[in-house]
């Protein structure tokens, strides 16, 4: 059964979408529910032309309404589809197939009767069609339209004056029926569609705004925090150390001859660099750590529960030899190593600023030292 929909939309609906490359996923699906609605009113008045050909006997002027009004039916379809796929332009292709529809029943409202017409019911089509499609304010000016046509045909009732009706009396019950159906029929096909479409909609909403607060919050080549996200964790854990009255310690990381690397293989490798560097630093942290890029060569991580400056610099000595296995991309091995500071909470600062302060001073005076891996140890308490 899923095949049949996936058939429609890939040889119906899919070529009849304006072929722009900077077609929002939003108006793609608005741009889907104009053609689907096209072609469903197609299949229906084809539906209807073949019923009533084959299944009533209806007499020649009938027939003649009702083929004046499917051609000039299909020839709005037709215009709305081009000009929907060729110009793009949704709001103009759904007010000519919208104004063609009207004529068509204009025409067969002429000849049935005028204001006694039974497609009378369908005139609310128009309208209906033009709120979901378009929007209030179209449906506010179509209804405007059907009430003015209704005034005028209601007037020249009253005037005494007698349309023609092509409909014989015996027919009529079942021309009533076909012109409520056919406006009760439309109307539900719209709607549900117009759900679906929402709902859709909704879900694709939904997801984009779930990946623009990813993204805006986390670093595009390592995929860890980054440096607005991070400050918002320090101050978070601030909050929630100071009223349960417990620590935790911020690390500093900075590549050791980060720029060499760039300067000489190229941007390139050294993006490798860091997104191998992230992943180590993701193997040796805790769930409830949080790492973050705070930019180019700059890590930092949150180690909340962690005060004792012994055990941080057996934590730091541990991302050191782990970072310190050689890396190979593109036959080329390069030795990653950080040099590394580190503060607590609120034993060197108790705001976000003055324990990245802390936190970096010792980093540099690591890196001044060149040798890692033994200045931990030698870090000030």
């Amino acid at each position: 059964m899923q095949k049949i929909p996936n058939l429609f939309r890939s040889y119906l609906i899919e070529p009849w979408l304006p072929q722009t490359p900077d077609t929002s996923n939003y108006q793609r699906h608005r741009n889907r529910f104009v053609v689907s609605v096209l072609w469903g009113t197609l299949l229906y008045i084809t539906a209807v032309v073949l019923i009533s050909q084959l299944g009533f006997d209806i007499e020649i002027e009938s027939r003649q309404l009702l083929t004046v009004f499917s051609l000039t039916a299909i020839l709005g379809i037709v215009s709305a589809l081009f000009t929907l796929r060729f110009t793009g332009r949704q709001i103009l292709a759904l007010n000519l197939f919208i104004t063609t529809l009207s004529f068509g029943l204009l025409y067969i409202v002429l000849n049935t009767g005028g204001i006694y017409s039974p497609m009378v019911p369908c005139a609310i089509i128009m309208p209906a069609l033009a709120t979901l499609s378009i929007g209030a304010r179209a449906g506010i000016i179509w209804s405007f339209i059907i009430f003015v046509f209704s005034t005028a045909f209601y007037i020249a009732a009253k005037a005494g004056i007698v349309f023609a009706n092509a409909i014989a009396p015996e027919t009529e019950v079942l021309a009533e029926f076909v012109g409520i159906f056919t406006a009760s029929t439309f109307i539900i096909f719209i709607t549900v569609y117009y759900d679906i479409s929402t709902r859709r909609l909704r879900a694709l909403f939904e997801s984009e705004h779930s990946k623009f607060i990813h993204l805006a919050h986390h670093d595009s080549l390592t995929g860890l925090a980054n440096r607005r996200h991070f400050i918002n964790e320090i101050e978070r854990a601030i909050f929630d150390a100071s009223i349960n009255n417990t620590s935790f310690c911020v690390l500093y990381f900075d590549l050791n001859e980060f720029k060499n690397i760039n300067d000489t293989l190229g941007h390139h490798y050294g993006d490798m660099i860091l997104m191998e560097f992230a992943k180590r630093l993701r193997a040796q942290s805790r769930a409830s750590d949080i790492i973050a890029r705070l930019g180019g060569d700059e890590f930092s991580m949150l180690l909340p529960g962690l005060g004792d400056s012994e055990v941080i610099k057996t934590k730091i000595l541990s991302y050191s030899e782990a970072l310190a296995k050689p890396l190979t991309l593109e036959d080329i091995t390069y030795q990653i190593s950080a040099s590394i500071g580190y503060a607590i909470y609120p034993k060197h600062g108790k705001d976000c600023e003055s324990l990245l302060k802390v936190a970096d001073h010792k980093m540099y005076s690591v890196k001044r030292s060149n040798n890692s891996s033994a200045a931990y140890s030698k870090q000030p308490s």
